[in-house]
C-alpha cells in the first residue's frame, strides 16, 4: 500500500427506515435490522471505496382471502460496492457515498393448508446505493453513522395468488448505519 492509502476492516449494521414490501396480499414481517462485515479502504485526495456483505432476514404473512394462507421467510444478502470522498476535517470527517449493490435472496414458503413447505429463490436484483454520513475515530478505531438510500431496478412478486392482489418488495429503501472499522495499515 503507498503513501495516503489506509484498510480498515470491522462490521457494520443498521435499521431500515422504510417497509420492505408494497401491496395488499402480504404483511411484513421482517426485522428491521441489517449486519454484516465491511471492508473500507482509503485512498488519496479523500476517496475510497468501501465493500460490505449485509444481511436481513425477510418475512411475509398472506393476507389475501382467496387463497389458503400462507408464510414466507427469506435471507437477504446485500453486497453494496461503494465509492465514497470524505472531506478534509480534521476530528470528524463528513462523506457522501454511491455505489452498486447486488441482492441475492433465498428462502421458503409454508402453506397452511396442507403443511407443505416449498425453497424458493429469486432472480438476483440490482440496485445503486446513495449515502452520506460522518466519520470520526479514537486511534485506529473508526465509526461511521451513515443515512443510505439503495433504489432497487426490479422488484420480485413476493405474493401473487394468481388473481386479485398483489405484493411486491419496495423499490425503495432507507437504511440507518453504523460502520465500527479497525485500521489494520
Amino acid at each position: 500500500i503507498s503513501f495516503g492509502q489506509s484498510i480498515a476492516i470491522g462490521a457494520i449494521g443498521g435499521v431500515r427506515a422504510t417497509d420492505d414490501l408494497t401491496g395488499q396480499a402480504a404483511m411484513s414481517v421482517s426485522g428491521r435490522y441489517v449486519v454484516g462485515p465491511e471492508l473500507d479502504i482509503g485512498l488519496p485526495l479523500g476517496l475510497g471505496i468501501e465493500v460490505d456483505a449485509l444481511y436481513r432476514r425477510q418475512a411475509y404473512n398472506s393476507l389475501y382471502t382467496g387463497t389458503a394462507p400462507f408464510d414466507e421467510r427469506a435471507n437477504s444478502w446485500e453486497f453494496p460496492l461503494l465509492l465514497k470522498y470524505r472531506l478534509p476535517f480534521p476530528l470528524i470527517k463528513p462523506f457522501v457515498e454511491l455505489g452498486y449493490a447486488p441482492q441475492v435472496i433465498n428462502g421458503s414458503v409454508h402453506y397452511d393448508s396442507n403443511g407443505t413447505t416449498q425453497s424458493t429463490n429469486y432472480p438476483t436484483s440490482q440496485g445503486i446505493v446513495a449515502g452520506g454520513g460522518v466519520q470520526f475515530g479514537i486511534g485506529r478505531l473508526r465509526l461511521s453513522p451513515a443515512v443510505r438510500y439503495t433504489r432497487w431496478l426490479e422488484a420480485p412478486i413476493l405474493f401473487n395468488p394468481g388473481y386479485g392482489p398483489q405484493s411486491v418488495s419496495a423499490l425503495n429503501q432507507v437504511d440507518f448505519v453504523l460502520g465500527i472499522t479497525w485500521k489494520v495499515h
